[in-house]
C-alpha cells in the first residue's frame, strides 16, 4: 500500500511537470485532494498529531470525577463544567472517554404533550380534516381544498378555488356529505377539524355549523399536529403532483390531473400509516381489527408459501 501511494506521488508529481494541474491529475484519478495530501505529511507528523489529540492522564481523571459528580448530566454539560474550569475538552473527547469506561447512560427525550393530536378516531365519518394548499394555474396562484377521512386518509371531496371563503366551506362539508351519502337532517353528521384561517372562524361558517347540528373543531394555535392528516395529504401531494406539474395551463387541465392523482391516492397507493393498505380499503372496512386480522393472514400465507417452496426445491 506504501509502494502504491509513492507511485500516485510520484505520478502526480510528473504530471506537474508537464503542465497538469494537481486537481485535474487527482480528479482524473479519483483522488480527493485531502487524500492526496496527506500523504505528502511525514508519518512522525501524523504520529505528532494524534499525541496531542489523546487526553492526559489528569484530564481523563478530571471528566471521571466530574461525571461522579454530576451522574445526572451528560457529555456535554460536562464540557461545559470543565470549559468554566478552564480546561477546554472537545464534546466527543469527553463522550469517547464516557463511553469507553462505560459511563454513558441511555437517553430517551420525553415527548412533548403539546404536539399529541387530540382526537382517537376509530372509524369513518366521525371526524374530517379540511385545509388548503396553493398551486399555479397559468402562472396564477389557485387553492386545492380537500376534505379528508381522519380515520382511513381517504379523500373525501375536494374542489380548486381562484380564492377561499367561507361559502367553500360550506360547499367542500356539504359535498362531502352528498359523497358519502350521509343525510343532514337524519345521520350523525362529521365533526370537522381545521384550523384558525379566517374562512374557518367566520360567523357564516359558525351559522352554517349551528344550523345543520355539526361540531366546528379548530386546531390549536401553532399546531399543525391538530390537523396531522390533512397537512400529510399535502406534503404528498405537493411531491407527486403539485410540484411535480410546477403550473398547469388551465383550470380545467388542473381539475383533471388533481383528480386523476386524487382517484390514485384513495384507490391504488397503498398508505404506509394504513399498514400499506389503501385508503380506499380502509374506508371500506372501516374496522382496524379486521385489516389486521387480513393482515395476520397475508403473512402467514406468504410464509406457508415459502416453506412449501423451499422444502420443495430440496
Amino acid at each position: 500500500m506504501e509502494e502504491q501511494k509513492k507511485q500516485i506521488i510520484q505520478f502526480v508529481q510528473d504530471k506537474k511537470m508537464k503542465g497538469y494541474t494537481i486537481t485535474k491529475t487527482l480528479d482524473d484519478l479519483k483522488i480527493k485532494r485531502s487524500t492526496y495530501y496527506s500523504w505528502l505529511k511525514p508519518e512522525d507528523n501524523k504520529k505528532a498529531k494524534h499525541r496531542i489529540t489523546e487526553l492526559t492522564p489528569e484530564e481523563k481523571q478530571l471528566i471521571e470525577k466530574t461525571k461522579d459528580e454530576y451522574p445526572h448530566l451528560r457529555h456535554r454539560q460536562i464540557q461545559g463544567i470543565l470549559q468554566n474550569k478552564g480546561l477546554y475538552l472537545s464534546y466527543s473527547s469527553v463522550y469517547n472517554h464516557l463511553k469507553s469506561i462505560d459511563m454513558i447512560e441511555p437517553y430517551e427525550r420525553r415527548p412533548s404533550p403539546l404536539k399529541e393530536p387530540r382526537y382517537n378516531i376509530l372509524r369513518r365519518n366521525v371526524m374530517w380534516g379540511c385545509d388548503w394548499t396553493k398551486l399555479l394555474i397559468n402562472h396564477t396562484r389557485w387553492y386545492l381544498l380537500i376534505l379528508i377521512d381522519f380515520f382511513s386518509r381517504y379523500i373525501i371531496a375536494y374542489d380548486i378555488c381562484p380564492s377561499i371563503n367561507a361559502s367553500h366551506i360550506k360547499y367542500i362539508y356539504t359535498k362531502g356529505l352528498r359523497n358519502q351519502g350521509i343525510d343532514k337532517k337524519s345521520d350523525i353528521l362529521p365533526d370537522l377539524r381545521t384550523d384558525r384561517g379566517s374562512p374557518n372562524t367566520s360567523l357564516v361558517t359558525k351559522e352554517f355549523f349551528d344550523i345543520i347540528g355539526a361540531e366546528l373543531s379548530f386546531a390549536r394555535v401553532r399546531r399543525p399536529t391538530d390537523n396531522a392528516f390533512t397537512e400529510r395529504f399535502f406534503g404528498t401531494a405537493k411531491q407527486e403532483e403539485i410540484y411535480m406539474v410546477g403550473n398547469y395551463p388551465d383550470e380545467y387541465s388542473a381539475r383533471y390531473e388533481i383528480g386523476d392523482y386524487t382517484d390514485h391516492y384513495n384507490n391504488r397507493r397503498p398508505h404506509q400509516s394504513l399498514w400499506n393498505f389503501t385508503p380506499a380499503y380502509v374506508h371500506e372496512v372501516n374496522n382496524n381489527s379486521l385489516i389486521l386480522q387480513r393482515l395476520k393472514e397475508l403473512k402467514e400465507r406468504s410464509k406457508e408459501a415459502r416453506r412449501l417452496y423451499w422444502e420443495g426445491s430440496r
